[in-house]
């Protein structure tokens, strides 16, 4: 089959199912019309009228089974002498309550790099690169051609107020660096992230994968460090730290 007969085929099914069989149009309709669509009701926007179709109860706010789970995990790590995910097994609880997430990575970080942590001014974020599945396609040169065409991708995005402040420009290379280590990237300049605040999108730094370990945008993932006090009751952390910028001529911002 041509590829205009398979999307034909593909097309003539999506209306006759956006119908309920009343239509067939095909790829010619599509071309014309661009999208097809069918009312849909406000209700089911949300999950409650499901909920009660199924008959189900929710558990939230208050989570029994959490706590739960949670209690019977700690009785087997205490049987077997585990004390050391003592701080995890809190997180088990049925109301949650407000933690100082920032406070508890500044405070880690400290203490495990005996650094004072006002000299790693900026928080570093990372997000998706949609086009990258994590990494296991980073070796194809076509999705390296397709991210340059993402905005912020490759490079360091940071409030122009705060890059003004430190004497830096969009495209101007900047060196990051956390306790742990550093990256090189380019400046981006974006008025919608907070001054406090730095993005790398995407999760690079490979060493080894070919056509990956010649990229040269920059990564967080050497600037992340892995400790227990910031590891939660999932054994999962986030991908968040403190770091410092300088422009990348300026051997003072390793860490």
């Amino acid at each position: 089959h041509s590829v205009e007969e398979v999307w034909d085929a593909h097309c003539r099914a999506a209306s006759a199912e956006l119908t309920d069989g009343a239509a067939s149009d095909g790829l010619e309709w599509f071309r014309e019309h661009g999208f097809r669509t069918r009312p849909f009701p406000k209700s089911h926007w949300y999950l409650y009228p499901a909920m009660v179709e199924k008959g189900l109860r929710f558990e939230l706010p208050y989570q029994e089974r959490l706590k739960r789970i949670g209690a019977e995990l700690g009785a087997r790590l205490h049987e077997a002498g585990i004390t050391w995910w003592d701080k995890q097994l809190k997180e088990y609880e049925p109301l949650p309550h407000y933690q100082d997430l920032p406070g508890m990575w500044e405070e880690a970080l400290e203490e495990a790099s005996h650094v004072s942590i006002d000299d790693y001014p900026f928080w570093l974020l990372t997000a998706r690169s949609m086009q990258y599945s994590w990494g296991s396609n980073v070796a194809i040169q076509m999705i390296r051609e397709v991210a340059a065409n993402v905005a912020g991708h490759g490079g360091v995005v940071m409030n122009p107020e705060a890059a003004r402040k430190l004497g830096l420009a969009e495209g101007e290379r900047v060196r990051v660096a956390s306790p742990t280590g550093w990256t090189e990237g380019a400046v981006i300049l974006r008025q919608g992230i907070r001054p406090d605040t730095l993005l790398m999108i995407g999760q690079f730094g490979h060493w080894k994968t070919p056509f990956a370990r010649d990229g040269a945008a920059p990564s967080m993932n050497a600037l992340t460090p892995m400790l227990l006090e910031l590891t939660d009751a999932t054994g999962s952390g986030a991908d968040l730290v403190r770091v410092r910028v300088e422009k990348a001529g300026n051997r003072r911002a390793q860490p």
